[in-house]
């Protein structure tokens, strides 16, 4: 399965976009985008996002958890559902998606299912309030 630095530069060739070009939209030097391009490098959540808008491409597909480039439509997405990407954008974008990006797929999905029931707990607490009450 493709990396999401494959993805990436095989996504940034098919739109004749070049390196240096790509990297002056994303705000990155070119050498930083070579980095994530070769796999040298490992992307935040809000990068791989900022590369699928500019490549007009989902996250989803750079990062290899669909084939489908296309982007989804927010009205397929129900709102409870958006507020769980959100949650997890907002809270584990550091080390757990460092992993996460290097895991193979069935372990990726038994990580959301696991994600999916602590927000589901977390989601109706009141701030101050302690967990379990």
């Amino acid at each position: 399965m493709p990396t999401f630095g494959e993805r990436l530069r095989a996504t940034r060739r098919e739109k004749g976009i070049n390196q240096a070009d790509f990297a002056g939209v994303v705000g990155i030097s070119e050498r930083a985008l070579q980095n994530y391009e070769t796999g040298e490098r490992e992307p935040k959540i809000s990068f791989v996002q900022v590369c699928a808008e500019k490549l007009g491409v989902s996250a989803a597909f750079l990062i290899g958890e669909t084939e489908d480039p296309a982007l989804v439509d927010d009205r397929d997405v129900s709102p409870q559902e958006a507020e769980f990407l959100k949650w997890v954008e907002d809270n584990l974008e550091g080390s757990f998606f460092y992993d996460f990006d290097k895991s193979p797929e069935d372990a990726k999905k038994h990580m959301m299912e696991t994600l999916r029931l602590v927000w589901e707990r977390e989601r109706g607490r009141k701030p101050g309030q302690k967990q379990g009450e």
